[in-house]
């Protein structure tokens, strides 16, 4: 039978350095309502407990969801709550970047030359404004793509690529792409709009208080765009 319970990562806390307790998330196929559980081992003893995926990403826990490999989890709650639908186990499943899998061992740094296959597919992504392609291409950036692609954006693109731009880095807040999200805040685009918001604050909180029944509120969205003006 197919396992119904799959372990996304393990870990420990840096402060645990005789490493005696062991953090641990699991994500549950056969519980829909709350598919993500997280639980702490010592010795013959544990606890735990099991949430939706946006309870599993609140502030209290992102400490044990980055020890154990698992804040992608993180992007993926924004990505939730920006669409209005409740991902399934199998769809948070689906969204697990690769490199997220758990390993007995650490794996090998990747070489000099790995970025570049991912970058051209960015870039192509944006050029073509292939905005499905651009949601999945988020679990694969890093602090080096990143600098790459902030480095590509001008202010003169047109505006529909600076606004892939922006849906491709909706949760980034590395210094370097303020720009494209200072230009953000004055495109056409609400979602573009929203997005500026959360990343130039650095309170992705916020995108929730701009919604309207499930939905961005344009006149919610520019109060706050105007907050930053």
């Amino acid at each position: 039978m197919p396992a119904t319970t799959i372990t996304l990562g393990i870990g420990h806390l840096p402060s645990d350095h005789d490493r005696k307790t062991q953090l641990d998330v699991h994500l549950h196929l056969n519980c829909p309502a709350t598919p993500i559980s997280m639980g702490e081992r010592w010795g013959p003893q544990s606890i735990g407990a099991s949430f939706t995926l946006q309870q599993a990403t609140e502030n209290r826990h992102e400490e044990h969801l980055r020890v154990c490999g698992c804040d992608w989890l993180c992007r993926l709650a924004l990505e939730e709550r920006m669409s209005g639908h409740v991902f399934t186990p199998e769809e948070i499943l689906q969204r697990r970047p690769e490199q997220a899998a758990p390993a007995a061992e650490p794996k090998p740094a990747p070489s000099q030359s790995s970025p570049e296959p991912q970058l051209a597919k960015i870039r192509r992504a944006l050029e073509t404004h292939d905005f499905e392609k651009i949601e999945g291409l988020r679990d694969v950036l890093n602090p080096g793509l990143v600098q790459q692609i902030a480095d590509d954006w001008r202010s003169d693109l047109p505006r529909e690529t600076k606004d892939a731009y922006a849906a491709l880095l909706l949760d980034q807040v590395a210094d370097c792409v303020r720009p494209i999200f200072e230009d953000a805040l004055a495109s056409p685009s609400v979602e573009s709009r929203a997005y500026a918001v959360c990343v130039l604050t650095k309170d992705f909180g916020r995108f929730d208080s701009m919604l309207v029944n499930g939905g961005l509120d344009a006149a919610k969205v520019d109060a706050a765009v105007r907050t930053l003006s």
